[in-house]
């Protein structure tokens, strides 16, 4: 069995609240930052960290003056496209490529303000896994949008194509199906729903089963039947959702000592793992068995962090994982091997 071990440490100059490694060269881990002043003002940054030797050497910053990243995702389709959510209700397209230096450069490409009003927060982004052009964002207001990607020109533009209302509270995050049809989505509300993109209907909604919000879901892209599901109420749940329109059943749930803030899947699906940010109760790693009744924890980061984590990744080869909390401004890197 393999294990999970620190292998370095460090501090951020702002809270950090997301992070992702660069698909291309997991030498390097951007991170995106949050700070809320006391006026109510937001900033953040983008860092750039060399994670060379399993230490983690800070390269860089990009400041964001007038508002605070809550989200970075890679494209899976490109990945040299990164996209953030920001507290202004705005959405940035970033291109990130080797140097010349044996760092990388991080190119801002386009800006898109997909809320309504800056007041609205993006709290997350989930690019489709079938349609290269098409990513959702989750919005404090509780709306979903479906925006598409225009690269007819040299500089990428973001157009809105759907907009929905699926939440009373906040959107905290949403995913679509393994086929792109449906878009999952889940809010402070305690509301799982699932919305028809090609009928342009929302199919069903499950508002019994989580105690408090949803914040986190992951489909299985090579099992359409199974979805998980992760809560403020710290468990996490394995949904079977065979059936036409089924809500499903959940046929495992497993708590996990924290709020399940993020699931990311290990880069080889081969491998059947899956990272959980648990807000004050770390991070797990647990196995996504054939059986979806047989799920369980295999690894633990209960140390290292003395506050909320909400960032965690792999390494492309799946032998790293870095994570981040909050309040302490912790960056962390961790072996698995």
């Amino acid at each position: 069995m393999k294990h999970i071990s620190l292998s370095y440490s460090t501090l951020t100059q702002l809270p950090p609240c997301a992070l992702a490694f660069y698909p291309s060269d997991s030498r390097f881990v951007i991170v995106g930052t949050y700070k809320l002043e006391q006026d109510g003002s937001r900033h953040g940054t983008l860092d750039i960290y060399d994670c060379a030797n399993g230490e983690l050497k800070y390269c860089s910053s990009i400041e964001s003056t007038d508002s605070s990243i809550l989200d970075l995702k890679f494209s899976p389709h490109d990945s040299s496209l990164l996209a953030s959510a920001h507290s202004t209700g705005r959405i940035c397209l970033w291109r990130v490529s080797p140097s010349r230096e044996d760092g990388i450069d991080v190119e801002l490409i386009s800006t898109y303000d997909v809320a309504d009003s800056s007041d609205v927060l993006v709290l997350s982004i989930c690019f489709s896994p079938i349609d290269p052009v098409v990513l959702s964002v989750t919005l404090s207001s509780g709306e979903w949008r479906l925006c598409s990607i225009s690269t007819e020109s040299a500089v990428a533009i973001l157009q809105v194509e759907t907009s929905f209302t699926a939440h009373s509270l906040e959107a905290w995050t949403s995913a679509f199906s393994s086929n792109g049809s449906l878009l999952f989505s889940g809010g402070d509300d305690s509301v799982l729903s699932a919305y028809d993109l090609r009928a342009g209907v929302e199919v069903w909604q499950d508002r019994r089963t989580h105690s408090a919000g949803v914040t986190s879901i992951l489909p299985f892209h090579d099992n359409e039947s199974q979805i998980w599901t992760g809560s403020y109420d710290e468990k996490l749940r394995v949904w079977d959702l065979r059936g036409s329109y089924s809500k499903g059943n959940v046929v495992n749930e497993l708590s996990l000592g924290g709020g399940v803030w993020r699931l990311i899947d290990h880069p080889n699906v081969a491998e059947k793992l899956v990272l959980s940010c648990c807000m004050h109760g770390g991070a797990r790693v647990i196995n996504t068995s054939d059986e979806l009744s047989d799920s369980s924890v295999v690894g633990n980061i209960s140390e290292g962090h003395e506050s909320m984590v909400y960032g965690g990744d792999w390494s492309s080869d799946g032998g790293y994982i870095a994570t981040c909390s909050f309040y302490d401004k912790k960056l962390n890197l961790w072996s698995y091997r």
